[in-house]
């Protein structure tokens, strides 16, 4: 058995969620992305500075989509949140990639940027931000030019928000990259990283107090499940049918839903509200009868 979902739940939903999945002996993993990567939780242990696109609407003026396209992987995103002024001053974006995903506008720019350069643009960045000295000669000459003018622009700014989607990371070198990024600039100035997608965070913290890491858990257990990345996470549990059954709590993140149609009723799925107090009430009789029923 396999507790997933959570996506939107609040803390007390996911608290009564893991509750369940300790009853019933059963896996657990939200679905983040995070747990699905051979590193794990490394996001965690250096510090992840994230929040929601409200954040950035209200307080940025730099915006950096970090190879990313966010009217394609989250439509309306840049109408809603990138484009409108902030309190009367100019919001400038650059989006950085090998494309742009934006129509040019007067205080929009495209560094392009080969795709595989992301985690050495993202280094180069944070060094020159840090006063690190660069061996330029051992750099390649477009991702130095591109990290300079980036560098420039985030020394111009007051308050930065770093857009990403490292869902297709499966190492989590990317992710790292850019959360290491957004950790040094944060100690200079106003700065956090809005991650696209699925938001499951207080799912993610929830397991986190818990058990220690943001899911992968193959047995929900606080006295000590094992964590297990790129192993037990939601996604590969269904595809390698290691699980019959899938409770599915509140709504599934985009990657879990795919697995569980892919699996095509080869696992029972169960759907219930991420409502804590009828949560707490389904756990209770799982620890007492072993059955959901």
């Amino acid at each position: 058995m396999l507790v997933t979902g959570l996506v939107a739940a609040d803390a007390a939903a996911a608290v009564a969620a893991f509750d369940l999945a300790e009853a019933a002996g059963a896996a657990v993993d939200p679905g983040s992305p995070e747990t699905a990567r051979v590193l794990g939780p490394l996001l965690a242990r250096i510090g992840w500075v994230t929040a929601a696109p409200e954040e950035l609407r209200d307080r940025a003026d730099l915006v950096l989509l970090w190879f990313c396209d966010p009217e394609r992987q989250a439509p309306r995103f840049s109408k809603r949140f990138v484009d409108p002024p902030l309190d009367g001053q100019t919001r400038q974006t650059i989006a950085i990639g090998p494309t742009d995903g934006r129509a040019p506008g007067p205080h929009h720019r495209h560094e392009r940027v080969a795709a595989d350069a992301a985690v050495d643009l993202a280094r180069l960045v944070e060094a020159l931000i840090r006063a690190v000295a660069v061996d330029e000669a051992a750099c390649d000459p477009a991702p130095l030019a591109a990290a300079r003018r980036v560098a420039a622009a985030i020394a111009a700014a007051r308050t930065v928000a770093i857009v990403t989607d490292w869902s297709a990371d499966h190492v989590g070198l990317a992710a790292w990259s850019t959360a290491s990024l957004v950790r040094a600039l944060a100690h200079e100035k106003p700065a956090f990283e809005v991650p696209l997608g699925d938001r499951d965070d207080a799912a993610i913290a929830a397991s986190t107090w818990r058990y220690g890491a943001a899911g992968a858990i193959e047995r929900a257990d606080r006295r000590g499940g094992r964590f297990l990345p790129a192993e037990a996470d939601a996604v590969r549990l269904i595809d390698r049918r290691e699980v019959d059954c899938v409770v599915v709590v509140g709504e599934a993140t985009a990657e879990v839903a795919a697995a569980i149609d892919r699996a095509a009723g080869a696992v029972s799925v169960v759907r219930l509200a991420a409502d804590a107090s009828s949560l707490r009430a389904v756990a209770a009789r799982v620890a007492e009868t072993g059955t959901t029923a």
